[in-house]
C-alpha cells in the first residue's frame, strides 16, 4: 500500500501529544511517573538496596532529560518525539527494576 497521502493515524510519530508537544502535559506525567517510581524503590531499599537505588538514579536521570528537552528543545514534532521516546523509556525501566524488585522479594534468603 505504498502511494497513499494520508497520513496512519496509529503511528505514534503522527499523534497530536508528538505532533504539537504541550510541555506541561508531559512533564507532569513524567514527574507523576518518577514519584510513584521513586517511592516505591524507596521502600524496596531494604530488599535489594543496589536495585532500588539504580532505579531512583535512572528515574531521577531521565526525569531530567525530559525538563531538559522541554525547556531547551525547539518547540516541534521532534520536541514531542524525544518526549514520546524517554516517557517509554522511563516506564520500562521502572517496570524492569520493580520486576527485579520482586523477585529478589520473594526468592529464599540462604
Amino acid at each position: 500500500m505504498t502511494g497513499h497521502s494520508h497520513t496512519d493515524p496509529t503511528r505514534v510519530t503522527n499523534q497530536s501529544a508528538v505532533q504539537n508537544p504541550n510541555r506541561k502535559v508531559w512533564l507532569l506525567a513524567s514527574g507523576f511517573l518518577a514519584l510513584i517510581s521513586i517511592v516505591l524503590f524507596a521502600f524496596s531499599i531494604p530488599i535489594v538496596a543496589a536495585w532500588a537505588w539504580i532505579g531512583i538514579a535512572f528515574q531521577v536521570a531521565i526525569f531530567a532529560a525530559l525538563l531538559a528537552n522541554g525547556f531547551t528543545g525547539r518547540r516541534s514534532s521532534y520536541q514531542g518525539y524525544i518526549f514520546a521516546v524517554l516517557m517509554c523509556v522511563q516506564a520500562a525501566v521502572a517496570l524492569l527494576v520493580i520486576v527485579v524488585i520482586a523477585v529478589a522479594a520473594w526468592l529464599p534468603t540462604s
